[in-house]
């Protein structure tokens, strides 16, 4: 009878595996972020250190990271990821438009936890964080314009 003998580490995948490289297309095509259009002058707008007091900053942290694993477009469902395409119309926003942000932006939002939500714009890829809005004033509800009439 003949004993067969596994030797460690001579798997047949470890010898077809290749390293991982940054160059992966796992890797290129995932959701990206960048924060150069980040508008904090605005009344209604935050900045990170009021994210932070407000307890939102790391939870904001967790939502982004996990958009970051995988495409962009696969994860677009409309609750917590939504395109609006384009900004707000008059009386449907407390926002202006941010001088720094292409005309022909196409707007979306991140929602992270009860009204507070990350607006910004997509290009490809990236989303460019714009507003940090922890009271959801970018685009008004029904509700909160009715009340606004009042």
């Amino acid at each position: 009878m003949v004993k067969i003998v596994k030797k460690k580490g001579s798997s047949i995948l470890k010898k077809i595996e290749k390293p991982r490289s940054v160059n992966d297309i796992e890797r290129t095509a995932n959701f990206k972020l960048s924060f150069q259009d980040l508008d904090t002058t605005q009344k209604f707008g935050s900045a990170f250190l009021d994210w932070q007091r407000a307890g939102l900053l790391s939870l904001a942290m967790e939502t982004l990271r996990g958009f970051c694993c995988l495409p962009m477009r696969q994860q677009i469902d409309g609750d917590k990821f939504a395109i609006y395409d384009s900004f707000p119309p008059e009386g449907r926003t407390m926002y202006e438009y941010p001088k720094n942000v292409p005309e022909d932006a196409h707007w979306a939002r991140i929602h992270v936890n009860g009204p507070a939500v990350i607006i910004g714009h997509i290009v490809n890829d990236t989303f460019y964080v714009v507003f940090l809005d922890k009271t959801h004033k970018f685009w008004l509800t029904e509700k909160d314009r009715q009340r606004l009439k009042r």
